[in-house]
């Protein structure tokens, strides 16, 4: 793409290709507007001011300037840097991904007063492709009757997601849940890269993998074979190729995990669970579990009908990805699964579990994740697709039912680590998958032979 100009009063834009989905932004200020800019700065800081021997906005501007001019220019500075970003974007039509970076992060960016002032950013932009023509794309909902041995099984997991916690000491078994605190070190670095005060790590099968701090690692019951609360036990692993952060991808990792508790979980029986939910029989307890099945499984359809789609669409999408994924497409990647499972009422451990289990995917499923993430944001901006507050008080109510939480307490949690703009970003882009299911030639088939179908996929994948 040739370079592509613009002006706006008192700015000046060019904008040309820094590689695969990735622009450079040159700006220009006139020397008027650098001017004008400071002077309003230091008219505004002389009319409040108020100096010691001077009335209230009677101190010399020479004095402002010699005491407050560098301030003055920097702010300054950084509000016509800021303006001139915005009005490039609005005047080329451009909606960038992610944060600007400095074209040049050596260059300083000097400013001065009746002279032009001069910078340039790069950013992220969704690459161009073309769309298939969604109607000729097939995918199969999965159709299921709530059995009473599915009504069990639910009975059989709240039971126990209810039961009573009983503190061990130590000979952790399967499914004992142990709250420590862990430190990350990577490479022999002598100071961790990042800390967690409060890291749950539930104990796997014997031989199996298990997650800790977002990482699977092999056979992780091994590591706890002979340890006790108050140990501070060691484990080694790789950091997966597409870990979001690039300081972890393939390097070795060491993690040290201090136990603080660890607890048994004792299932609490069916009539506690009536108690619990004040259910007058356990024949209305389990028309309640039939109805929320019978919802999950409404809602476990779409989900299935979203990821079909996607997987098809992205199949067909040719486009120019960026040399090296950013770590900020990833995580928004695994943001949107995460919110996914929640909804779900997956408990958070098996969340971060199967969190754990999408970092360690292959280099080319993770390219495939990236370009899903490039279409997603693709149809959302084209439909003009948003999310109102209302849709993400329903999502928080949805998700705090199933994971037995008050929705203003999840809200408020949210809101704390910063997750509602991750939560809005999640609905928007489930509505643009819907956007393309909605056109998509559907077909209904068993759930004996979607799990067939599963099943099939998982042994090519794996060969």
């Amino acid at each position: 793409m040739s370079d592509e100009t613009a002006t706006k009063e008192g700015f000046e834009f060019t904008i040309e290709d820094a590689g695969p989905a990735r622009k450079r932004l040159h700006i220009t200020v006139s020397a008027e507007a650098v001017k004008a800019k400071i002077d309003a700065s230091i008219g505004t800081l002389q009319t409040q001011s108020a100096l010691p021997g001077f009335r209230k906005g009677r101190a010399p501007m020479q004095l402002l300037e010699r005491r407050f001019g560098e301030a003055l220019r920097e702010e300054a500075r950084n509000e016509l840097m800021q303006e001139g970003c915005q009005n490039a974007f609005e005047e080329l039509g451009i909606r960038p991904l992610g944060e600007l970076e400095p074209a040049d992060p050596d260059a300083a960016v000097e400013i001065e007063s009746g002279k032009p002032l001069e910078f340039g950013v790069e950013f992220e932009v969704i690459p161009d492709f073309e769309l298939p023509d969604f109607s000729t794309i097939k995918i199969s909902r999965p159709k299921l009757d709530v059995t009473d041995e599915h009504i069990d099984d639910e009975l059989e997991r709240q039971c126990l997601r209810m039961g009573t916690a009983k503190e061990l000491s130590d000979s952790f078994a399967p499914a004992d849940r142990l709250l420590g605190s862990a430190e990350l070190f990577i490479e022999d670095a002598e100071e961790p890269a990042f800390t967690h005060g409060q890291v749950l790590v539930v104990m796997p099968e014997k031989g199996a993998p298990g997650q800790i701090l977002g990482l699977m690692v092999e056979k992780l019951g091994d590591c706890f074979k002979k340890a006790a609360v108050g140990d501070t036990i060691e484990i080694t692993t790789t950091g997966p190729e597409t870990h979001e952060r690039e300081d972890v991808q393939g390097k070795a990792l060491r993690i040290a995990f201090t136990i603080h508790i660890a607890e048994r979980i004792t299932p609490c029986t069916v009539d506690e669970l009536m108690e619990r939910f004040s259910l007058a029989s356990a024949d209305v307890l389990r028309e309640q579990v039939r109805l929320a099945l019978e919802q999950q499984r409404d809602e476990d359809q779409g989900t299935a009908m979203r990821e079909q789609m996607l997987k098809a669409v992205t199949a067909q999408v040719t486009m120019e990805l960026p040399e090296k994924a950013s770590g900020r497409q990833i995580a928004s990647d695994l943001e949107r699964i995460q919110m996914e499972l929640m909804s779900k009422g997956m408990p958070a451990e098996q969340v971060e579990e199967k969190l754990a289990e999408v970092r360690d995917r292959s280099a080319s499923q993770t390219v495939d994740r990236l370009k899903t993430w490039f279409i997603l944001q693709r149809i959302a901006n084209d439909e003009e697709i948003s999310v109102s507050e209302q849709e993400i008080n329903a999502r928080i109510a949805t998700i705090a039912m199933r994971q037995d939480i008050r929705p203003d307490a999840l809200r408020a949690d949210m809101v704390k680590h910063d997750r509602i703009m991750q939560l809005a970003g999640s609905i928007r882009e489930r509505k643009a998958a819907d956007h393309m299911v909605e056109q998509a030639t559907v077909k209904d088939i068993s759930m004996d032979k979607w799990n067939a179908q599963l099943k099939a996929e998982e042994a090519s994948r794996k060969s």
